[in-house]
């Protein structure tokens, strides 16, 4: 056939010496762009928050690690640029005891109610979850059956001791920071009378917090004298103290916004156990609470004394079986050392 004298020519495709990349190799170069820029992003924040010209949001972001157990994680958090010296530098009050003031005895012994409310209470920086306990005989403190090994979540002390809730209780001592195994209880324990752990040498002194046999809540910096005196027969250590014997205990305003847990009791006997969401995890508006708020709501429970326990990620509420909060660990409940729980 006779090619058309209009018919147009195609010209070759130029040759080209690259090869094509492979799925894989894009794969591989993604993925190092996207750990570098999350390095990238994660050391600029850490030298902006912690050497940055924002000395208020520093000192808040110091305290409210340093006073839920957590301030093992500023070092790392802050690539390590920080010393202890400019650490303690922003800690926050260490005056966390009320006075070992001897109460008036009350005698609680004769309630034997089965009766458990709850409320939930809505805050502008946090949310609350408040359980009321009509005999506080049942309220007992429980200390890991793996002691000075490793800690238990509080649905372990729930469904170990055969409780029937349970919330997060003193202070303790984390072996492994990362992993959350603390087993070891700081202060003065007691369980049923029997002394679990006393360390007078430890030098950051907690209150006690204390059940007596006839089951009055005490609070305040007392020695194990003083609570054997009151015969105390549950105790464990953490602060500051809220409110003692009907008088709110103030002073404590540098301690940051964090996840907290509470103890407290009405003046008919009735126990008040309280902890608070935080760090966002039920959106923005759960910052977190402040000691101040912390004592202004057990004051709104009508609590006549009251004391933080540990909070951050080791704040916990467990009612049959089932969370009631919202655990801001990544790994869900963490493993503590002691716990305040309800038997039936």
């Amino acid at each position: 056939m006779r090619q058309s004298k209009h018919a147009r020519k195609t010209r070759p495709a130029p040759e080209t010496n690259q090869p094509r990349r492979s799925p894989v190799r894009r794969l591989i170069r993604g993925l190092a762009l996207g750990v570098g820029a999350v390095a990238y992003l994660y050391a600029s924040t850490s030298l902006l928050l912690f050497h940055g010209p924002y000395t208020a949001l520093k000192s808040f972001f110091i305290q409210s690690l340093d006073t839920t157990m957590h301030g093992y994680l500023l070092k790392p958090l802050s690539l390590w640029t920080l010393s202890q010296q400019e650490i303690d530098k922003y800690k926050p009050e260490q005056t966390i005891s009320g006075p070992a003031v001897m109460p008036k005895v009350k005698d609680y012994s004769k309630l034997d109610s089965t009766k458990i409310t709850f409320k939930v209470i809505h805050e502008p920086t946090f949310t609350a979850h408040v359980m009321f306990v009509a005999n506080p005989n049942r309220v007992k403190v429980a200390v890991t059956k793996y002691l000075d090994v490793r800690g238990q979540t509080v649905s372990e002390f729930v469904r170990t001791t055969g409780a029937i809730a349970g919330i997060n209780g003193g202070a303790f001592e984390d072996a492994n920071h990362w992993r959350g195994t603390g087993g070891i209880p700081l202060g003065i324990t007691m369980h049923d009378g029997k002394l679990i752990h006393n360390d007078p040498s430890q030098w950051y002194h907690y209150p006690e917090i204390g059940i007596t046999a006839k089951g009055q809540l005490v609070v305040g910096a007392y020695t194990l004298a003083q609570l054997k005196k009151l015969d105390v027969k549950e105790c464990l250590s953490f602060g500051p103290v809220l409110i003692q014997n009907g008088v709110p205990v103030h002073g404590i305003n540098t301690w940051g916004y964090a996840p907290r847990t509470a103890i407290g009791q009405e003046a008919n006997g009735t126990m008040v156990l309280v902890v608070t969401d935080g760090r966002l995890v039920n959106g923005v508006n759960d910052v977190g609470a402040s000691i101040a708020e912390l004592r202004q709501l057990m004051e709104k429970l009508g609590c006549v004394n009251a004391a933080n326990l540990d909070g951050g990620s080791s704040t916990t509420m467990v009612y049959k079986g089932k969370l009631l909060d919202t655990p801001t660990d990544v790994l869900g409940e963490r493993a503590v050392a002691t716990a305040v729980v309800v038997m039936p």
